[in-house]
């Protein structure tokens, strides 16, 4: 559901676009959910291989379930750079603890 002036609205004219809406919405949640998994394993992995005791019990704190700082409503363009995102070189730069 979008907000539309305060009030709640159902995204899609009719049963089946707010079916398809709403299937897409779990797709996207799916994937940032498997995307912060793959970050915080790769972190978890080094805080272990540098014996890092506080990194590792600040991760614990942390879910791969939180995605407040994505914003899903608006209008989004995606533009193919072919580049792969390297999730060791993106933990690499992540200081814990």
């Amino acid at each position: 559901m979008a907000k539309v002036g305060g009030k709640k609205e159902l995204t899609g004219k009719n049963d089946i676009e707010t079916d398809i809406s709403n299937h897409c919405g779990r797709l996207i949640f799916n994937a940032i959910v498997y995307y912060n998994s793959a970050i915080l394993s790769r972190l978890l992995e080094r805080l272990e291989a540098e014996d890092n005791t506080k990194g590792i019990e600040a991760l614990a704190l942390i879910s791969p379930v939180a995605w407040q700082h994505i914003l899903l409503n608006g209008h989004y363009t995606f533009q193919s750079s072919n580049e792969i995102i390297d999730l060791d070189v993106l933990v690499a730069g992540l200081k814990l603890g």
